[in-house]
């Protein structure tokens, strides 16, 4: 099984959009396997909060990790 990975469009229809590149790998008739990964606020913002956090991390904060 080869695996493709790229960002989709819903189209009004309720379709989703295939590049070109790939559009030309795929027959009419072929069956796929489509995982949908839907992006959660909540794991966005958590994830922004951490990285923000660990920037604002300095060498001198290391005393602070043996108490």
């Amino acid at each position: 099984m080869k695996a493709y990975e790229y960002y989709a469009d819903v189209l009004p229809d309720g379709h989703l959009s295939i590049p070109e590149d790939l559009r030309e790998k795929v027959k009419a008739d072929s069956k796929v396997r489509v995982m949908l990964l839907l992006e959660d606020e909540d794991a966005v913002w958590g994830r922004f909060t951490l990285s923000q956090f660990i920037e604002g991390y300095a060498e001198k904060d290391s005393i602070y990790d043996s108490l």
